[in-house]
């Protein structure tokens, strides 16, 4: 029996979230899931041309700004103001369940589905959501709260122990046939930058905000240039940062923007480095570990459950040299790089795969579903 499922997305950005939504979506689609999928979001958000490019339906409603005060409920009137809306889109598709793609997501839309006599489910992407009462009524308010790492259903159970039961982990996934070795699009990647085999190469590929950190990963490129001169760097992702970390990188690191054949700018990669400050799952570590790139990333949130002794390291965040010092161990030796490259996918195709999540996702949507 077909699912009818309406997902609820706030954010106009192109970001994690986003992106492994839209990764549900489409192995859903390819793998013919007996769900069918219906999308609400603002109408400039980056998500609406990739969900309609999947031929699925997507309604454009305002949902209110993002502003995170400590005022009404983080501007709850506004959250609530598309009740009515919302609720004439769940009659109109007969939707079953309705999925809030993150907080703000989930305060527009549950009284949605409390009207409509609907089930829905909160997942959240966020480690940085306050412990506060409203929180723990949204988590009590919720019929099933997917996190996207142990960090988070830490953080919820702690606040919530009542709500134990209905707060699952289920990691994103990644799409280990699209993220594999790949030499052809190595070179052809290093021929675009006007790179050969002779230099090495460290990036990473993150949205250009200031919880990504990228400030230190800029200045570890500094650091590491007066020892490894033969050292490239590149920073692939877009965001409201890019001008003053183009400023502050002085034309040491390349800036691609966004690029949407990421798995080629990873296997450009010799190391792959991300100092995010927080950081609740960390796809792009995942990706580069199922590209076999040796990892180095910060010892914060999710990416402490995705990256191990056996697949990268860990720095502390907010630390250049230490970063600095990691990528130049990897950098200086060559069999420690390719065996973390070879172990990170063997973890990502044991834990963290596309076909997995989706496959987890589709359990929960049935079961409330089917009611």
């Amino acid at each position: 029996m077909t699912v009818r499922v309406l997902f609820v997305e706030h954010k106009t950005v192109w970001g994690g979230g986003q992106v492994a939504l839209v990764n549900l979506l489409r192995e859903w689609q390819r793998t013919q899931a007996p769900l069918e999928p219906f999308i609400v979001c603002p109408p400039d958000a980056a998500l609406v041309p990739r969900v309609r490019a999947l031929g699925m339906e997507c309604f454009t409603v305002e949902l209110g700004a993002i502003e995170k005060t400590r005022g009404i409920a983080w501007n709850l009137a506004q959250r609530l103001a598309p009740t009515t809306k919302l609720l004439s889109i769940v009659r109109q598709t007969n939707a079953q369940v309705i999925v809030a793609n993150g907080a703000f997501s989930f305060l527009a839309s549950v009284l949605t589905a409390k009207y409509a006599h609907i089930p829905i489910v909160w997942i959240e992407h966020n480690t940085t959501l306050p412990n506060d009462q409203l929180v723990r009524r949204m988590l009590h308010g919720a019929n099933q709260i997917v996190v996207v790492s142990e960090t988070i259903r830490e953080q919820f159970v702690n606040l919530a122990p009542d709500a134990r039961e209905k707060i699952v982990t289920i990691y994103n996934g990644v799409d280990t046939d699209e993220f594999h070795v790949n030499p052809e699009a190595r070179c052809r990647v290093r021929r675009e930058l006007g790179w050969d085999e002779t230099v090495c190469v460290v990036g990473t590929v993150s949205r250009l905000s200031p919880e990504k950190g990228m400030e230190y990963f800029i200045d570890a490129a500094g650091e590491i240039a007066e020892v490894m001169p033969n050292t490239r760097w590149l920073i692939a992702g877009d965001g409201p940062q890019r001008g003053d970390l183009e400023s502050r990188a002085a034309g040491r690191v390349r800036f691609l923007g966004w690029r949407e054949d990421v798995a080629n700018v990873l296997n450009a990669l010799d190391v792959f480095g991300l100092p995010s400050l927080e950081e609740a799952f960390g796809l792009a570590a995942a990706q580069a570990m199922a590209t076999q790139v040796a990892v180095v990333a910060s010892n914060v949130g999710g990416l402490r459950e995705i990256v191990t002794s056996e697949t990268g390291l860990l720095v502390p965040p907010r630390d250049s040299e230490a970063l600095a010092s990691s990528i130049v161990a990897l950098l200086r030796d060559e069999d420690r790089r390719r065996a973390l490259g070879v172990w990170g996918r063997a973890r990502v195709l044991q834990h963290f795969t596309l076909a997995q999540q989706a496959a987890r996702m589709r359990i929960v949507l049935e079961k409330l579903g089917n009611r």
